[in-house]
């Protein structure tokens, strides 16, 4: 899972980022929300500065008491919170990298103006510290800044508790100008250009445990263009491996 998600990650990460006059004033800004959010609703707030993939964490009373964080921390070494994702349970993670795949290629479609103006949303289930018990929590991503090519200089994800009575919800991506939920057919849209039909037909073809060399053969093409397939398809999902990647074109309707 680790793995996978550190390919996620360099979606953001290895962006080709361009030199701003302005992204310390930015990141300050960014910071000063942050913290805000965190002290208005004592729930955690992070800024991830993905050029300089590093994050800042501020966390209210309800962080300090279901995660042990601190009030404010930094982490160099990452521009995601990987102490907080700790918290949370693993399948529940994979739901989050199908959101977190789609909203990147959903922004990914849109104006430089644009990219800021969504949010995307999910529940999930954190542990907390020392104890088995779960808490629901409502998990919201945003980007706050772009520079003039189009690459995300700085996101936004908090977390709140969010009683909940059923136990899994879909993501959502929301307009924040106008509250309105894009609609499932328009990221769906955008989910099957993530894979070419080829790769699609030779990712049904691993769903079923089929082998490189029985597909060769059946599709009539060299098992050296199978193997390169599978690669293209775990660098587009994002993940470490074959069932991995079945299993994310499964939640996404790819297969």
């Amino acid at each position: 899972m680790m793995k996978q998600e550190h390919e996620l990650k360099s979606l953001l990460t290895k962006q080709q980022f361009e030199t701003s006059d302005n992204k310390e004033l930015l990141l300050a800004q960014a910071r000063a929300c942050a913290n805000g959010y965190a002290l208005a609703t004592e729930g955690i707030a992070v800024v991830s500065d993905f050029q300089n993939n590093e994050c800042h964490i501020y966390s209210g009373k309800f962080g300090q008491t279901i995660m042990n964080l601190p009030k404010y921390m930094v982490d160099s070494n990452s521009a995601f919170e990987d102490i907080v994702f700790s918290h949370a349970k693993e399948n529940e993670l994979i739901e989050r990298h199908v959101l977190e795949l789609r909203f990147f290629n959903f922004i990914k479609e849109l104006s430089i103006k644009e990219k800021t103006e969504f949010s995307a949303s999910c529940i999930l289930s954190f542990y907390r510290t020392g104890g088995n018990d779960k808490v629901k929590i409502l998990h919201t991503t945003r980007y706050l800044s772009c520079s003039a090519n189009g690459s995300v200089l700085l996101g936004l994800c908090t977390y709140i508790p969010y009683p909940v009575s059923h136990n899994r919800q879909d993501g959502i991506i929301v307009n924040l100008l106008t509250g309105e939920t894009v609609g499932r057919d328009i990221y769906e849209a955008n989910d099957r250009k993530i894979l070419s039909q080829r790769q699609l037909e030779i990712l049904s073809l691993l769903a079923k445990g089929m082998p490189s060399k029985q597909i060769a053969d059946n599709l009539n093409i060299s098992i050296y263009t199978v193997n390169r397939h599978r690669q293209d398809i775990l660098a587009a999902l994002k993940v470490a491996n074959t069932a991995a990647a079945v299993e994310i074109a499964l939640r996404m309707n790819l297969i």
